[in-house]
């Protein structure tokens, strides 16, 4: 039963990370419809970003974490500019371009680093409190757990609640309705990925966090993770990212600790082949999105 928990609390940990990336995916791809695969290389900057300030003498945890963030963010408005603007809303071409930025930034920091692993700093000592016998729980996880609620909740505050928000969602539904509205479309559309590429720094940071560091293709597995949790959520549903999260991370952790490592992709991928021939939609997913007229 102890060595039970000790994986249930992992997997809660590694579950909310899972969330705060899908929401950082939903937010460009389930709101506004573009699927952006640099983003796993974004989560990536993130981490690196934060090394470079703290390598240049800012020992401050947290400020050299904003300078991490600020790094994804960058990242994340160079997408939109060079990835997908010029490629003008076609799907396709749109996934191509910025899968190949992708491959750009992570075999350019390959080359600086020269792939080596990077030990992350801390914040602050790790300490475990006990929760049941001798089972017990550490700071950084309950961190990601309250990150994770906090992000999850201030992403729907911001879409139901503000003009930006409303925005965004008017653009998912029909960006030409949007411009009818008088809605400045473009704008509206760097707004999100710089959100988007903000969320992603953070759970990058996160993840280094919880392993103590971090390489230059880490951003792979994560973005991959995400996607995953973003399907079967359903696209456009922020706390249904939430709850799928959390529910993967703790069945990897479960399969991790009772089946072996080698069942811990199965788990994700076959579970959403799984839910989709069910809900093609997600077990959260919208309804649907205003057609296009051709």
């Amino acid at each position: 039963m102890g060595y039970f928990v000790e994986q249930l609390t992992i997997g809660l940990s590694t579950g909310a990370i899972y969330a705060i990336i899908a929401i950082g995916f939903n937010l460009v791809f389930g709101v506004m419809n573009v699927l952006n695969l640099a983003y796993g290389a974004t989560m990536m900057v993130g981490t690196y970003g934060l090394l470079l300030v703290w390598f240049l003498g800012v020992r401050n945890f947290w400020l050299a974490a904003i300078g991490g963030i600020v790094a994804a963010t960058l990242v994340g408005l160079i997408v939109e500019r060079v990835a997908v603007r010029p490629m003008k809303g076609n799907w396709w071409n749109t996934k191509v371009a910025t899968l190949g930025f992708a491959f750009f930034v992570e075999n350019f920091v390959t080359r600086i680093t020269e792939g080596r692993s990077e030990p992350f700093p801390k914040p602050f000592e790790i300490v475990y409190f006990p929760v049941v016998s001798d089972i017990e729980i550490s700071n950084v996880q309950i961190l990601l757990v309250v990150a994770s609620l906090v992000l999850v909740a201030a992403m729907v505050a911001f879409l139901r609640k503000t003009k930006p928000g409303k925005a965004i969602r008017i653009i998912a539904q029909s960006p030409d309705i949007a411009e009818c509205l008088g809605i400045d479309v473009h704008r509206i559309t760097v707004l999100g990925f710089a959100l988007s590429a903000a969320l992603g720094g953070i759970a990058g940071i996160l993840n280094a966090l919880t392993f103590g560091s971090t390489y230059p293709y880490v951003g792979q597995f994560l973005g991959l993770k995400g996607l995953v949790v973003l399907i079967v959520a359903g696209i456009g549903n922020m706390r249904g990212c939430l709850y799928v999260g959390v529910v993967l991370g703790l069945l990897e952790s479960l399969t991790v600790g009772f089946g072996g490592s080698t069942y811990r992709d199965l788990v994700a991928y076959g579970g959403m082949t799984l839910i989709l021939l069910i809900r093609p939609y997600g077990l959260f997913g919208e309804e649907g999105r205003v057609a296009k007229e051709i």
